[in-house]
């Protein structure tokens, strides 16, 4: 039977919360709204969540990218430098993804071995919300099989997994989410900022 408990999509009430942050510190993996689709969060810094993950996405090709509460959570894990602070000063909140070289604490498991690593503060409340309560990174893929389309309803959500053995641990149903595209991700790792995929943000690279 899968764990389904209702929020808002713009406020996540206490118990829900409380169970989600339980569910994060054993290792589980949470759905949640974000501000483009319903995403997958396990503990960005814990290999084991990040393997689970995996399993359950059927994805072993591409990093995950990652969400924070604050420019100093994102410190904790990534080495900022003045191209990415304008863009965090003028589009953070907002579906916008910035690579950043990584640090030592965040696991291989999550960028493949790169050494760089994506990262957004989020417009979306509750994704904000649950981060923050966390403490620490979160994950911020896609609530969907690798290769398939962006689910933008829990019931879409169940449907994909529902025949996998490897299912997500709890579901935080915020009901039809708006149909946004996906963030735009940009590379600040060099002297120039460089557009890895057009999304909601156009910047002139």
């Amino acid at each position: 039977m899968d764990d389904i408990v209702p929020i808002s999509q713009h406020e996540i009430p206490s118990a829900a919360l409380k169970r989600a942050i339980n569910t994060l510190q054993q290792g589980g993996v949470v759905v949640y709204p974000t501000d483009t689709a319903y995403g997958l969060a396990v503990d960005a810094l814990s290999e084991e969540a990040i393997g689970k993950l995996f399993i359950i996405k059927k994805r072993v090709q591409k990093p995950l990218p990652v969400i924070v509460a604050s420019v100093e959570m994102l410190r904790t894990i990534a080495v900022t430098n003045p191209l990415a602070e304008k863009l965090m000063k003028k589009y953070w909140p907002g579906p916008l993804t910035i690579i950043f070289l990584k640090k030592e604490i965040v696991p291989p498991a999550l960028t493949l071995g790169l050494p760089t690593v994506g990262v957004k503060i989020p417009d979306s409340k509750v994704a904000r919300d649950l981060v923050r309560a966390y403490g620490k990174p979160l994950t911020s893929t896609s609530a969907n099989l690798s290769g398939t389309q962006n689910n933008y309803s829990l019931d879409d959500v169940l449907k994909q997994f529902r025949d996998q053995e490897a299912r997500p641990d709890l579901y935080l149903d915020a009901g039809i989410l708006e149909e946004i595209p996906v963030s735009t991700v940009v590379d600040t790792t060099g002297s120039k900022i460089k557009v890895i995929r057009e999304g909601p943000i156009h910047i002139a690279a």
